[in-house]
C-alpha cells in the first residue's frame, strides 16, 4: 500500500508542476518593460517613415525610443505613451491604446487629432497610408 500512495504522491506532484509550468505559458510573459520595448522604437522608425511620406524628406527630428506602458483594463488591453515631436522643438506625450495578444504581438492605434487621419496626402500629392495611424508589431514573451 505505501508503494501506491508513493506513486499517487508522485503523479499529484507532477500534474502540479505540469499546471504551474502551463501557467506560466500564458499571458505571464506580457509585460510594462516588454511592451515598452517593442512600443518606443517601432513608434520612433515609423516616425521617421512618417515624415518622409509628408514631406518627402526626413526632416531631422527623430524622437526617442522612450514608451511607457500601462494595463487599462482587461489583460489585453493596454496605453503606451510615447513622446512626439511636434513644432518649435517642442515634445509632448501622446497616447496609443494598444491591444497585446497572448503571443505577444500587439496593435496600436494612435491618437488621429495628433498623429493624422488613416489616410494622409504625401508630398507627391497622392493619398497614402499613415504608418503612424496604427501600426502591429510583437515582442518575445520568453524572454
Amino acid at each position: 500500500m505505501g508503494s501506491r500512495c508513493a506513486r499517487t504522491g508522485a503523479a499529484a506532484a507532477a500534474v502540479a508542476a505540469l499546471a504551474l509550468t502551463a501557467a506560466g505559458c500564458g499571458g505571464g510573459g506580457i509585460t510594462e518593460a516588454r511592451l515598452e520595448a517593442a512600443v518606443g522604437p517601432e513608434f520612433r522608425n515609423l516616425y521617421v517613415r512618417q515624415q518622409i511620406v509628408l514631406h518627402g524628406e526626413h526632416n531631422g527630428v527623430t524622437p526617442d525610443a522612450w514608451a511607457h506602458c500601462t494595463e487599462s483594463g482587461s489583460v489585453n488591453d493596454w496605453a503606451c505613451v510615447v513622446r512626439w515631436p511636434s513644432g518649435g522643438g517642442i515634445i509632448r506625450p501622446i497616447s496609443y491604446e494598444v491591444e497585446v495578444r497572448s503571443n505577444g504581438c500587439f496593435t496600436a492605434q494612435g491618437p488621429a487629432g495628433v498623429v493624422g487621419q488613416q489616410r494622409v496626402v504625401g508630398a507627391d500629392g497622392e493619398r497614402h497610408t499613415n504608418p503612424l495611424y496604427a501600426f502591429d508589431g510583437c515582442f518575445d514573451t520568453f524572454r
